[in-house]
Parts: structure tokens; C-alpha cells; sequence
């Protein structure tokens, strides 16, 4: 079946007020938004943890994991932060009168109710949709529980790989360069980067595999999936 491809997290869903309400969770105190949505878990870590936390660096970094993936009720809560992108709803659900919907997320199975009543809450397609999510064990190297597990990258390498394998995948859309390798020697066909100008360059999405990056959504409204 002819379908495209679609990250949730920053490609449809901007989670920027999230990870912000996790981090004060996490030090108790309030980091700036760009920072939150800039830097990456090490650089927050050290640059505002306290003396008595960085002691117990390893402790938050699996807390950091448990609350962004809902394995605590705050992750759950901190859910109703999240805000649709413009244009993105009205340009899925034009899509999906011809192509499956294939949405490919990081979040993992235990979030799978959360997503798509997130997604369908929004107005995103979730019917005649597939969602593929990681496990739990994809995120033991992240949480520093085991150091010889897969990367993020590979896991979500292994899902694309199935995904290619049962679709024809006509397009994928995605917010983080590193992903578009996968996109590449899949074969998939028109690989679209949302582009995230705080913390990427659109060099950096073409440089992976990209074959273009936009600004936004509005720019994908007149311009559907093509069959090659």
C-alpha cells in the first residue's frame, strides 16, 4: 500500500512547554524555553543542575526517560502541554484520502492510548492509520541502564526497516537530521526535513539524506505525495 512516513514529536506536535515542565520537575527550577528546546539532555544537566544533583547524575537521567515516556503520572500530565503545529492537521488529513498514514515515533508502547488520543484530539488521522513506537528495552543505553544497547538512531533504523519492507513509502517527513540517513538507504523516495532553526541547519538535514527541507507545513499544502 502506498503511504507516507511521519514523525509526531516536533514534526507534528510541538513539544517545547513539555520538556520545559520536565526539567522543572526534575532540578526544581525554570529553564528557558530555547534552552529547553535547544540543547540536549547533558547540556541542560550540567549547566543548571545543583552540586547535590550532579552527584546523582544517573539517577536523572533514568528519571529524565521515565517522565518523558510516561512511565510516571507527571509525564502523563505534563501530555496536555503539547500544541499542534499549524497547517499540520489540515495537510494529514488531505494525505490520508489517498495514502496510509504511517506514523514512526520514539515514544514507546506504554504510550500508545496517550498518543493517538493525543493525536486524534488534535484532529491528526487515526483511522486506516499505522503507528509505530519503540520498546522499552530501546531506551536501556539512553537511561544508562545498559551502555551495549541499541541507539536511538538504530532502533528507530530497525522500525523504518520493517515499515519499508510491508509499504511503499512514497514520502517521509521528519524534524532531526540524524534520522535521514535511514530515510535514504531505504529508498524512500522524497525525504522532507522540518526544518528546526534554533538548533539545525538546513545544510545539516541535506547533508543526511534529506532531498529538501521547508519551513512549515503551510509550504506542503498544494504539494501531496506523488506516486514514482
Amino acid at each position: 500500500m502506498n503511504s507516507v512516513v511521519i514523525d509526531i514529536d516536533d514534526t507534528l506536535v510541538d513539544t517545547g512547554r513539555r520538556l520545559q515542565a520536565v526539567w522543572h520537575e526534575l532540578l526544581g527550577r525554570q529553564i528557558p524555553l530555547e534552552t529547553a528546546e535547544t540543547s540536549n539532555l547533558g547540556q541542560i544537566f550540567l549547566k543548571f543542575a545543583s552540586v547535590e544533583q550532579k552527584a546523582q547524575a544517573k539517577e536523572f537521567q533514568k528519571r529524565f526517560w521515565n517522565i518523558l515516556l510516561c512511565l510516571e503520572e507527571v509525564g502523563i500530565e505534563s501530555l496536555k502541554l503539547h500544541e499542534p503545529l499549524p497547517f499540520a492537521v489540515d495537510v494529514l488529513q488531505e494525505w490520508s484520502r489517498s495514502f496510509r498514514i504511517v506514523y514512526l515515533t520514539g515514544r514507546t508502547e506504554n504510550m500508545r492510548s496517550l498518543t493517538l488520543d493525543e493525536l486524534g484530539g488534535f484532529g491528526f488521522p487515526v483511522e486506516n492509520t499505522e503507528l509505530f513506537m519503540f520498546s522499552s528495552k530501546d531506551f536501556a543505553r539512553a537511561k544508562g541502564e545498559d551502555p551495549s544497547g541499541p541507539t536511538l538512531v538504530d532502533a528507530r533504523s530497525n522500525l523504518l526497516s520493517h515499515i519499508c519492507k510491508n509499504y511503499s513509502v512514497m514520502r517521509a517527513v521528519d524534524d532531526y537530521p540524524g534520522y535521514f540517513t535511514s530515510y535514504k538507504q531505504c529508498g524512500i523516495p522524497d525525504r522532507i526535513g522540518i526544518l528546526r532553526s534554533k538548533k539545525y541547519t538546513p545544510q545539516q538535514y541535506l547533508d543526511r539524506g534529506a532531498t529538501r527541507v521547508i519551513q512549515n507545513w503551510q509550504e506542503l499544502q498544494d504539494d501531496p505525495p506523488r506516486l514514482i
